[in-house]
């Protein structure tokens, strides 16, 4: 009996490049001995969560689009007590969490690398009660992941976040929030914070890949204080472009799991998707949550 896959490609995902090579995809996953279905829509969650409720097994269901894509596959999966693995062919403006991966290329070169892949465990954050794929983030530059035009994402990918974000730093109002995780309590004023799973947060800040393990477990933790001075706001700088994280002015650890108690209600993205804020905020990594074809 062929192995059954499911091809889900959001039409609504940055350029979508890949219409121009979509039938030669889809016959690369015939190729590979699959019996594929193929749905186009931007209703990814629904679309995975009715083709499953079909009493059809799928050994493989694969997404095109963009970060938020991604993690509305994974959001309709992972809670499940079995799912199949899954594959990713990004188009989105800017995919993070694929550049991190190591998903380069073009459409067409991904979904070979796919179908001769290995499956790989990943890591998924629970954030109260919904899922990030590789990043929860709150303060400057985040309204911009979720505000920016689309079409000035298509145009302009990674500095379209940047050119948006900018207009944030004369409005940046710190928030004062506590920090808990192994034991360890940590209050300040911050005025950006992520914490991921992944080597690029929105186009705008690396992490060393030495660093970021996908799977072992533990996320990475950056909070920016609120600079006093233009003495910190260099040290902030140049902490980011070096890796070398200055204590007085970045926070910055490894940890499986945090709470979160901000004064205010900001809000969050999750994925570079809009998630609203909450008084107490519990995130959390789900060890080996998910398997994925790289």
């Amino acid at each position: 009996m062929k192995k059954r896959l499911l091809f889900v490609v959001n039409p609504s995902s940055g350029t979508l490049k890949i219409k121009d090579s979509l039938l030669e995809i889809c016959q690369i996953f015939c190729d590979g001995g699959y019996d594929l279905t193929l749905n186009v829509t931007k209703y990814i969650s629904d679309a995975i969560t009715e083709a499953l409720n079909q009493d059809k097994k799928y050994d493989l269901i694969i997404c095109c689009g963009g970060d938020g894509t991604f993690n509305s596959m994974v959001s309709s999966l992972v809670t499940l007590p079995e799912h199949p693995s899954i594959g990713y062919i990004p188009s989105g403006s800017t995919n993070d969490f694929a550049r991190s991966i190591g998903l380069t290329g073009s459409s067409i070169d991904i979904a070979r690398q796919i179908m001769a892949g290995f499956p790989k465990n990943l890591d998924i954050g629970g954030f109260n009660d919904l899922f990030f794929s590789y990043v929860a983030s709150f303060g400057a530059f985040t309204e911009a992941s979720y505000n920016t035009p689309q079409s000035l994402k298509n145009r302009l990918g990674h500095l379209a976040y940047i050119l948006e974000g900018v207009k944030d730093l004369s409005t940046i109002e710190p928030c004062r929030m506590k920090i808990v995780h192994d034991d360890i309590m940590l209050e300040d004023n911050y005025i950006w914070g992520a914490v991921c799973n992944s080597t690029s947060i929105g186009g705008m800040i690396r992490l060393d890949k030495e660093l970021v393990d996908f799977n072992d477990g533990l996320f990475e933790v950056m909070l920016i204080k609120s600079p006093k001075t233009l003495l910190d706001l260099t040290k902030i700088v140049v902490s980011i472009n070096t890796q070398v994280y200055d204590p007085e002015v970045i926070h910055f650890f490894q940890a499986d799991e945090l709470f979160i108690y901000p004064e205010t209600e900001i809000p969050w993205t999750l994925d570079g998707e809009y998630a609203p804020g909450s008084k107490e905020i519990h995130i959390k990594n789900y060890h080996n949550a998910i398997q994925i074809l790289i």
